[in-house]
């Protein structure tokens, strides 16, 4: 098992991005909308990583620390997935129900610490698109004209 990406939040993805994409030069890869509405970037971090970065979060207050959003494990098979989310209920742990995605199907839990985690399985290629929020923040323009 592995850490496919990282979630972050954000209330301010115009600032994410410039400073993820435009400071420190990484690639944004993905935009799209998440089922409520909100913007859910991704951007490249290097060795096949990435931070999925979600809008319209509600971020701490100056001072207190910010929190990841979650942590996404992937499985390599169906009878992984399957095995993963009955030991986890066998186990009590709390987890949603399983959530069909474009990419294939995903469920969420929590750990001891609180830290929520994903696990998923790829069954469709994922396709990075920047083409995936039909009113992308402005910075996105300035990177398309850059491609």
């Amino acid at each position: 098992m592995y850490i496919d990406h990282v979630g972050i939040n954000t209330n301010d993805m115009e600032a994410t991005l410039q400073f993820y994409c435009g400071i420190l030069g990484m690639r944004l890869v993905r935009t799209t909308r998440t089922p409520d509405g909100r913007r859910h970037y991704n951007v490249e971090i290097g060795g096949g990583n990435a931070f999925a970065v979600f809008d319209g979060a509600e971020l701490p207050t100056v001072g207190e620390r910010q929190h990841v959003n979650h942590l996404a494990l992937p499985m390599d098979t169906p009878e992984e997935f399957d095995d993963a989310y009955q030991r986890l209920k066998d186990h009590g742990v709390p987890v949603t129900e399983i959530i069909e995605r474009g990419y294939g199907k995903t469920f969420y839990f929590h750990d001891p610490n609180g830290i929520r985690l994903q696990i998923e399985l790829k069954t469709k290629q994922d396709v990075d698109s920047l083409e995936g929020d039909p009113d992308p923040v402005p910075y996105v323009h300035a990177l398309l004209q850059r491609a």
